[in-house]
């Protein structure tokens, strides 16, 4: 059998598919066990590569990005207000009110290698699911990235055998439209029409009971249009009417996702006489959004550092492993800005055949 472009689409993925093996196999570890001088200074090469990629991915754990990690978070904790925003803009076989429940987010497309979408739920019966949710968090344009979401589509429903549908969450709606364009990959007849979600997705939030009734939505509305009239005072007043624990959580999102101004906007609203007697809730967020403000930008420092240093222990793994590097591969690789870019690349250096193979990763 052969896959149509309707099989494992995003809409979607029928049962009658049989999918192959397509990608490559793991390159082989240097240095290994060849005898010789020659053996013994590339296992000492690859000793030094392994520390590098060691050193530098323990240190990658401490700057995580605080806009990608609350809309991770946001997704993991509301998974059917994305289904909704999904079910709003395509025909998707998916159902935002029924229950869904989270799964392992490893992913393996053997004999390849291991894949790790951002979040996945299934819904149905765990022996049996009904359908596979995946939400991917793009904030910027990765054509590497965009290459994996037929792989997580594939893979997942070769496992499961299930309807299958990845959506693509981004704060940028440049990276979103970006995303939303079909993906063509090397099986033949399949395209893959992804659905990605953007600011201009998410609906404004002006109501009070929609507030309540869905806040996180409301908390995306404040991402994507918390300059526009009413929709920071529709938040905030619907923030009184949940539970406390609720109110703080999300604030928390809402906060993390906007922009610096909504930041400020929400700090004073926060510190404004109309806030209900100054509730303890209200008190420990306007003294933290300040303390937070702080700590931004100790923490905008330390992940320029942690992504110089990535860029040097790509280009030192390259040299350590006598991998030639030009001027054109040496300039993108300092320039590059994204951290969890640089991480791919590192990795990728330990086995690359050649420098610029990287860039496939």
């Amino acid at each position: 059998m052969t896959l149509t472009p309707k099989v494992m689409t995003i809409p979607g993925v029928h049962r009658t598919a049989r999918a192959g093996p397509t990608a490559d196999r793991a390159a082989p570890v240097p240095g290994g066990t060849e005898a010789g001088s020659g053996g013994a200074l590339r296992g000492e090469k690859f000793r030094e590569i392994s520390f590098l990629v060691a050193r530098v991915h323990l240190s990658s754990r401490n700057v995580p990005s605080q806009r990608h990690d609350a809309a991770k978070d946001l997704a993991a904790d509301s998974p059917q207000t994305i289904a909704r925003l999904v079910h709003m803009k395509a025909a998707v076989e998916i159902r935002p009110d029924a229950p869904f429940r989270p799964e392992k987010n490893e992913v393996n497309d053997r004999p390849s290698r291991d894949l790790f979408p951002d979040i996945v739920f299934s819904q149905g019966f765990p022996s049996n699911p009904t359908g596979i949710f995946v939400v991917e968090v793009q904030h910027e344009k990765d054509e590497g990235k965009r290459r994996q979401i037929p792989r997580y589509a594939a893979a997942l429903w070769l496992f499961h055998r299930c309807t299958t549908i990845v959506a693509v969450f981004s704060p940028d709606q440049a990276a979103a439209e970006y995303y939303s364009e079909p993906i063509a990959t090397e099986l033949p007849g399949y395209t893959c029409p992804p659905v990605a979600i953007g600011p201009k997705d998410i609906p404004v939030v002006n109501d009070v009971d929609t507030a309540v009734a869905d806040p996180a939505l409301a908390a995306l509305s404040v991402m994507a249009h918390g300059a526009a009239p009413g929709v920071l005072d529709t938040f905030m007043d619907g923030l009184t009417r949940l539970e406390p624990d609720d109110s703080s959580k999300y604030y928390e999102y809402a906060y993390r996702l906007a922009s610096q101004q909504v930041k400020t906007n929400l700090e004073a609203a926060m510190s404004s006489s109309a806030w209900p007697v100054y509730s303890p809730f209200a008190k420990e967020h306007f003294s933290r959004g300040r303390e937070e403000g702080h700590e931004e930008g100790r923490e905008e420092g330390r992940e320029e550092g942690v992504i110089e240093e990535r860029a040097s222990a790509i280009l030192d793994i390259l040299h350590a492993r006598g991998k030639a590097v030009d001027d054109g591969i040496r300039a993108r690789i300092t320039g590059c800005t994204d951290g969890e870019k640089l991480r791919t690349w590192l990795f990728a250096a330990a086995t690359a055949d050649k420098a610029e193979d990287i860039f496939d990763a």
